[in-house]
Formats: C-alpha cells, structure tokens, sequence
C-alpha cells in the first residue's frame, strides 16, 4: 500500500470478559503488519444491583468495583502474557457503560482502529452483535472490527461494500470519501499474502417497471431488457475506474476482485457474503443525510445482524461522535 491509504497507528483491542484470545491476536497481528502499537482494554460495568451485593457480603460497594477492576486485570494480563509472553503492551480497565469507555478512550488515545469481539444476543446461538457493539457501530468515530471466537486472526478473503452511484448522491465526495475508506480498511486487513478484496456493489434498475407501465405490450421486454443493460454498463463503467484507480494507488497487493450484483446492499450483501465465502465484510455504517443508497442507520444495522461472519464497520470523513460533542 501506498502512503496515501491510510493504515492503522495505533490500535485498541477490547478485552472481554471470558477467556476468548481472537481480539488480542487479530490486533497483534494486525499492529505486527503496519508498525502500529496497541493498547488493550477491558471494561467492568457495575451490576444494577450493586447495593444489594453489597449489604448481603458486608462489603463496600467501592470496594467491590475495585475487586473486580483488579480481578479483570489480572485475567486480561495473564491472558495477554500467554499470547505474546516478550511484549510490553499497556492494559486498562475502566469502571462503566464498556461502549462509552471505549469510545472515550479512542477520543483521549488517539486509538484510530478497535478490534473486539462480537457478544451474541441472549439466548442466540450465533453473534449478532448485541447491545454494546451496536452503539460502537453507531457511535465510535474509527473503524471498529468486530471479530467471532472462531474467525481467522488474518482473513484470506475479505468483501468490500461501496456504492458507486456517486450521480444521485446529494454529497458526491462524501460517497466517494466513504468508498475509500472502506476499500482502505479492507485492504489493512488483507495481511496474508494470498488475501483477495472482493469490491462488491449493488445496483439496481430502478426505472425498470415504468417502463414496463408505459411502454407498448410489444416492446415492453425488449426497451426494459435495455434500459437494465444502460444501467449495468453504468455501474461496471464507474467499477472499472475505480479500481483502475485503487491499482495505480494500492500496487498489485491484495488482489482486488470487482462483484455488481443486482439487489437491495440488505440482500445483496448478506447473499454475496455466504455465495463467496467471506472472512469478513467490510462497509460504511454512517453517512451524512441525502446520500442514496449507503448504509444509513437502521439499513446497516439489518445489514450486519444477517450476516454470518465478522464486520468491519468504517465511518465517512468528519464524522464526529455524539458522545464526543460539545
């Protein structure tokens, strides 16, 4: 990669509350790859009924915190210490709601990637990103990586989501902004050498049934038939250059691999993942009002809670945190 893409300097992996190693490793190995240093967390979040613990052992409730804030360290260094025995790496714990801690520590660090562990839903058995990673996807302002215990610590194929309908964007460099981006963070990820991107964009016609409507039963098939290929060669014109761009920047590695397919991003992604056999997907999950077609909200929520493999969730350029606002 070139020195224009941007690559992670220093990179927060969140420590969970189990004995799950994938955060600490996939961070390790991604901060081993690009220089970058690290620094891990975890979180211990007071119980709601943290008075009636309390009174029932006769212990101050600080002094329960603050049993569990050494408890959690100690299980988070000895964990820290089996992956990476010879390493110096900085461990923090911090008392509270874990996705404002950690979006408050990226703020005061200067972390710009998180890597943590997907929690399941109650009562789920597969990882659909519970509560506090959908607030982190939300809300924290770097790229967050959202890994599964059994994923792959350096995934081989990773799916890029981009829109490249930048005509009907109300903020066409935004779109364009966010599109790099994504293509960025993949592209960090892809560490071994044999790691493909697989850029996929949906595309669809959405003229097709007036043409339908209005058209003469004679012609119908044929001026629709049309009309879906003007819009094809569009969107393969607009990926050709794209990617002729990202080759000329990026160089020959990872091997970039362009995808259309024609869908809705809730289905296409969600199908597009499973039919290439994705070790991650990457996507934009917030951009400014007026942008048509990108990840807005509710869509890249539906988006991420179908999918079956790790998310790597990127922001638009100057997205600031609600929770960092003034």
């Amino acid at each position: 990669m070139t020195a224009e893409t941007r690559k992670p300097r220093k990179i927060l992996a969140v420590a969970d509350a189990g004995d799950g190693r994938i955060a600490l490793e996939s961070a390790l190995a991604l901060a081993d790859t690009h220089g970058a240093a690290v620094e891990v967390m975890a979180c211990v979040e007071p119980p709601h009924d943290l008075s009636i613990l309390s009174r029932l052992s006769g212990e101050d409730p600080d002094r329960l915190i603050a049993d569990a804030v050494e408890h959690t360290y100690a299980e988070v260094r000895s964990r820290l210490s089996s992956i990476a025995p010879n390493r110096q790496i900085d461990i923090s714990v911090a008392v509270g709601k874990a996705y404002l801690e950690i979006i408050r520590h990226v703020a005061r660090s200067g972390c710009d990637f998180v890597i943590k562990t997907a929690e399941p839903l109650s009562g789920m058995d597969r990882f659909l990103f519970a509560s506090t990673d959908q607030h982190l996807l939300r809300k924290c302002p770097c790229p967050v990586w959202l890994q599964t215990p059994s994923a792959s610590r350096r995934p081989l194929r990773i799916l890029a989501a981009v829109d490249l309908d930048t005509a009907d964007a109300a903020e066409p460099q935004t779109l364009t902004d966010l599109n790099r981006r994504v293509i960025d963070a993949a592209c960090a990820i892809a560490e071994a050498p044999n790691a493909e991107v697989v850029v996929l964009h949906a595309w669809e016609a959405m003229g097709e049934g007036m043409i339908w409507a209005f058209s003469g039963r004679g012609n119908a098939r044929m001026s629709a038939d049309k009309y879906v290929n003007e819009i094809l060669d569009v969107r393969q014109a607009a990926m050709d250059r794209f990617l002729a761009q990202l080759r000329n920047e990026i160089g020959p590695r990872p091997r970039l691999v362009p995808r259309l397919a024609r869908g809705t991003p809730e289905t296409v992604i969600h199908a597009q993942s499973r039919q290439v056999g994705a070790d991650v997907v990457v996507m934009g999950t917030v951009a400014r009002t007026g942008l048509s077609g990108v990840f807005i909200g509710n869509t890249a929520e539906n988006i991420i809670n179908s999918l079956e493999c790790p998310v790597l969730a990127v922001k638009p350029e100057g997205f600031v945190s609600p929770l960092l606002r003034g």
